[in-house]
């Protein structure tokens, strides 16, 4: 099975990231700068290593004593409790189909795993870098987890391939919504009922056989049609209005505009969380007052630095939100 969708990287090599860094006349892209001035006891181009070399253990050997009696309901629960007892907090499964795969990759395996990683939350309060800290780690997470899951599987008799940003041969999007992992929202990340879009993901494409995941919706489209956080917050305003939705595959989506969410993502020092941090899922669905309420303090932090202004680094607070807030 042929991938059929081209995917962009949004690293340092991107061509879409080396077109505005040479239009901006720039010989860095700022984010990826390795003397950050706001970034010290921080590397996340370490992380990127990390990830990196779990790619030359995304297959391997396959036991060929498979195990009897693994119908797909059971074998099922024994993934998904590896997964979970692994570090993911969430495991489902799907078809594999073209448009969950990049262009220039392709697997003969039928089927798809998604894990998710959470983020912990509470980091918002601490600002950009912290954020941006955890996002990265929790990235090296999802490789380690899927890449331990997927050799839990061969060692059950099926084949099975770990994918993560080491490999990043999968569409997160569309993988993460078939396998039921939650809803999509106008930010363009998938939103969890418990996590919100605050997590990270993995994959395992398998020949394994699978009771595949129903679709889980629960209401964020219909709130994303009046919620206007995440439009409202973005610093660069590159996420669109609710009107300006495209239909893929019969789901609803609200494409980002790419260059503008760079501007903030990529052409700042500072790591840019909002559109996901603003997102009243982190506790609406969950209804976990510990996220509630450090979502209250955080959209007040928000209000005093500016709705539509970058990220605070968290020893820049007292200047950017005011010493006597």
């Amino acid at each position: 099975m042929k991938g059929i969708v081209a995917f962009r990287r949004g690293g340092p090599d991107d061509p879409l990231v080396r077109e505005i860094m040479e239009d901006k006349g720039l010989s860095e892209v700022p984010f990826y700068r390795k003397d950050r001035a706001n970034a010290q006891g921080f590397d996340l181009h370490a992380c990127m290593q990390d990830w990196m070399a779990y790619v030359a253990e995304r297959d391997g050997p396959v036991n060929p004593d498979r195990p009897e009696g693994q119908d797909a309901a059971r074998l099922g629960a024994l993934i998904k409790a590896k997964g979970l007892a692994l570090g993911a907090g969430d495991v489902g499964f799907a078809a594999l189909t073209p448009g969950m795969i990049n262009l220039g990759s392709e697997f003969d395996l039928p089927s798809i795993i998604s894990v998710i990683v959470p983020e912990d939350y509470a980091k918002v309060l601490d600002g950009a870098l912290a954020v941006e800290r955890e996002a990265f780690e929790t990235y090296v997470e999802c490789a380690r987890v899927a890449t331990l899951l997927a050799a839990h599987i061969r060692g059950l008799g099926f084949k099975a391939i770990a994918d993560h940003n080491g490999t990043s041969d999968i569409q997160a999007i569309p993988a993460l919504n078939a396998c039921g992992m939650g809803e999509l929202g106008r930010h363009g990340s998938l939103v969890h009922p418990i996590f919100g879009a605050g997590f990270r993901p993995g994959f395992v494409i398998t020949d394994a056989p699978l009771e595949l995941s129903a679709a889980n919706i629960f209401g964020v489209q219909n709130t994303c049609e009046t919620c206007r956080l995440c439009e409202q917050n973005c610093p660069p305003g590159a996420i669109r209005s609710a009107e300006d939705f495209v239909v893929t595959d019969g789901v609803k989506r609200w494409p980002v505009d790419i260059p503008t969410c760079f501007e903030a993502s990529r052409f700042r020092e500072e790591y840019c969380h909002i559109c996901v941090d603003v997102c009243p899922y982190q506790h609406k669905k969950s209804g976990d007052p510990v996220r509630s309420e450090t979502y209250k303090s955080f959209m007040k932090k928000r209000k005093l630095a500016g709705y539509r202004t970058p990220s605070w680094f968290i020893e820049d607070e007292d200047a950017v939100l005011g010493s006597d807030r």
